[in-house]
């Protein structure tokens, strides 16, 4: 078979469909969709039974097509925020999206598919079910919106030994097992350990038969600020207190003690030095949860797991053969590092603003529908490669600030932005007579220019 199309986007996860939509939706091109999966919805076909978005749903996938009802929740660790979707949730949204897509005649869906690369004849590109070939003829652009791949723990490959007779089981797992064992070692720092506790302290384990295995203790946002529509001030009180932390810094140590005085940083146990820091977030109830574990080992990563022991960087620490590990090591967001987006017969999806996947994936879609040159392109979207440490802290907040100040010179940009229901600030402007959000913006523009300059000084490039 062979496809003649404008695009060809390798990979129909959240930010490969969040692309497509817009593009779709700003020029009038052909696009072929290539996934490996049996259906869209990239990791997410894989997530853990009890995952949920970390952010609200009400800025979550494809600009035009809203995910939930903006619900606020009013039980849980959730209580009193906005929505977040379950996995199933998700996975339907994104099923539903690609249909939309596809009804519109110009968008065709390959799932099953495995991009194989360039040939003279075009892109190869094989059906994995018949092991058929196909040639795909590409009149524009080869777009990679697998990059930034998702490392999860349904599909990694375990960093670690497991001896024969040691229970380890994915997260995945956890739900259908966990009545099995009279104890549990959590391993991994982050989300999805934390989600991993959460979910065995609610179903009636006690703190003191979960031990965590931390490699490091990890920074984690507040919830709070995170939230959009009606309480979306308090996103803009959360970047305003980042900006008043980035101005008055004198070391990247200081400028974590600002953020965690303010309340926009939290660490599970404050008298333990954090370096890890992944933009993920916790609720007070969710990190008053997980606080409740005491047994905490921090020997670094594991190297070997066996019946009575782990085996760690810088130690070891004793168990016994009824523990039941919970692996949850899978790197998560991938910090691969930045390339530019905008290349010849190619785009390379990456962040552009911090910690918004698909709006950032949809920024791309809108420039490349509307801009002709590449370098006008790039320099409206910057890649802004993902945290691990907190020494990304400063490139990353720095590098969105200075991109956003171009996009308020580009009256498009600064309209598609305004108008995105991906844009979690979309909703700031019918709450601008609010004193407090008055307060936030005028906090924010006083001292984002100085936190730019300031952080400078933390090793943050300067393009």
């Amino acid at each position: 078979m062979l496809v003649n199309t404008d695009y060809l986007v390798v990979g129909a996860g959240a930010t490969g469909l969040a692309f497509v939509d817009a593009l779709a939706a700003a020029a009038d091109v052909e696009v072929t969709l290539v996934d490996r999966q049996p259906a869209p919805g990239g990791h997410w076909l894989h997530a853990y039974p009890f995952l949920r978005l970390h952010t609200p749903s009400a800025y979550y996938g494809v600009n035009s097509l809203a995910l939930g009802v903006d619900r606020i929740d009013q039980a849980g660790e959730n209580a009193g925020y906005y929505e977040r979707a379950t996995g199933s949730e998700v996975r339907e949204y994104f099923a539903e999206a690609a249909a939309r897509l596809a009804q519109t005649g110009r968008v065709r869906l390959l799932t099953g598919h495995e991009h194989l690369g360039g040939g003279s004849n075009g892109e190869h590109v094989k059906d994995l079910s018949t092991g058929e070939l196909h040639d795909v003829v590409v009149r524009r652009k080869i777009v990679d919106a697998r990059y930034l791949e998702t490392s999860i723990p349904a599909t990694h490959a375990r960093p670690f030994d497991v001896a024969p007779g040691a229970r380890v089981i994915p997260v995945n797992d956890l739900p259908q097992t966990a009545g099995s064992a009279p104890s549990y070692a959590v391993l991994g720092a982050g989300k999805t350990a934390a989600d991993a506790c959460i979910w065995l302290l609610d179903n009636g384990v006690e703190p003191d038969r979960i031990r965590w295995i931390r490699p490091r203790d990890a920074w984690f946002y507040d919830r709070r600020h995170f939230q959009p529509l009606e309480q979306v001030g308090a996103i803009m009180e959360g970047l305003s207190l980042d900006a008043e932390a980035g101005a008055s810094a004198a070391s990247i140590d200081d400028l974590f003690e600002r953020l965690e005085a303010a309340g926009r940083l939290v660490r599970i146990d404050p008298s333990r030095p954090a370096t890890m820091y992944r933009g993920t977030m916790l609720s007070a109830r969710e990190l008053e949860a997980v606080r409740q574990i005491e047994d905490v080992v921090r020997l670094g990563r594991v190297r070997r797991i066996e019946a009575g022991r782990i085996v760690l960087e810088r130690g070891e620490t004793e168990t016994g053969p009824d523990v039941l590990h919970v692996d949850c090591t899978a790197l998560g967001l991938n910090n691969a590092p930045a390339t530019a987006i905008f290349q010849p017969g190619r785009i390379v999806l990456q962040q552009v603003r911090f910690l918004s996947p698909t709006f950032n994936a949809a920024l791309v879609g809108f420039v490349e529908a509307s801009r002709d040159d590449d370098a006008d392109k790039n320099r409206l979207c910057p890649p802004d490669p993902y945290p691990s440490t907190i020494e990304d802290w400063p490139r990353m907040m720095s590098r969105t600030w200075r991109t956003e100040g171009r996009w308020l010179s580009e009256p498009d940009v600064s309209a598609w932005v305004a108008a995105s229901r991906l844009n979690l600030l979309q909703a700031l402007p019918d709450h601008a007579a609010e004193p407090s959000v008055q307060s936030a913006v005028k906090r924010f523009l006083t001292h984002v220019n100085a936190a730019i300059e300031r952080l400078k000084q933390f090793g943050e490039p300067s393009n």
